[in-house]
């Protein structure tokens, strides 16, 4: 397997490690204080940790895919699966940074939902890229 692969490898163990990491960290809170907490340190991990290691995983899946030629329906069914887990995940930070100050309870209970939703859909399709990708198109 080639440094490209490998690179592109490890940036997805490093995103799955801390999307696994949030997701305990998300519901350890169960009242008001905690989940303030919660939300502080997700803003953090996402601005420091996920954001940037997604950034890797952006850029050295572009290279993976210029340099196939011509892309198969299956490669296009791959890129498509990843760009909506890549778009969830990018939604998910957005929606992290808005409510890191807010404090009522309710709402924050609520971005959770919004959160926990659309970052199981990621999940899923993201999912779906990663076995495409070891079963069909290792290095």
């Amino acid at each position: 397997m080639e440094a490209l692969h490998v690179a592109h490898l490890m940036a997805l163990g490093i995103w799955l490690g801390i999307v696994m990491t949030e997701a305990l960290f998300e519901f350890s809170g169960s009242d008001a204080e905690s989940l303030r907490a919660a939300a502080r340190f997700h803003y953090t991990v996402d601005i420091f940790g996920e954001l940037p290691v997604l950034a890797a995983v952006i850029v050295t899946g572009v290279l993976l895919a210029s340099r196939v030629g011509p892309l198969t329906p299956l490669h296009y069914v791959k890129i498509a699966a990843s760009l909506v887990a890549i778009g969830s995940n990018l939604i998910c930070a957005v929606w992290v940074v808005q409510r890191r100050r807010i404090e009522d309870e309710r709402v924050l209970l609520a971005y959770r939902r919004k959160i926990w939703t659309t970052a199981a859909i990621g999940v899923i399709f993201g999912t779906a890229a990663l076995a495409i990708g070891l079963v069909y198109f290792r290095g």
